[in-house]
């Protein structure tokens, strides 16, 4: 049987609030259980949060340098001689 999916919606910060929680469950397992990072699953879910941070952070200069490299290209536009034959 194939696993079911679900489609979140978080903004970047909610993201970094996840994290956070995730690496506070990590180190307070670790003072009271004693910390095996293969058997928690934190670990897992929390590496893909990070990763998932690094992608939006890395689109959000993508979009910023293009979008300045679209404002130069506009202040560089020359106006158009009509020409009357």
């Amino acid at each position: 049987m194939k696993e079911s999916t679900a489609l979140i919606k978080l903004t970047k910060s909610e993201i970094d609030l996840v994290i956070n929680s995730l690496e506070l469950t990590e180190k307070l397992s670790e003072h009271f259980n004693g910390y095996d990072a293969d058997n928690m699953f934190t670990y897992k879910v929390k590496h893909d949060f990070i990763k998932i941070r690094k992608d939006i952070i890395e689109g959000e200069n993508n979009n910023e340098t293009q979008n300045k490299m679209e404002q130069k290209t506009q202040g560089n536009k020359r106006a158009c001689v009509i020409c009357d034959d």
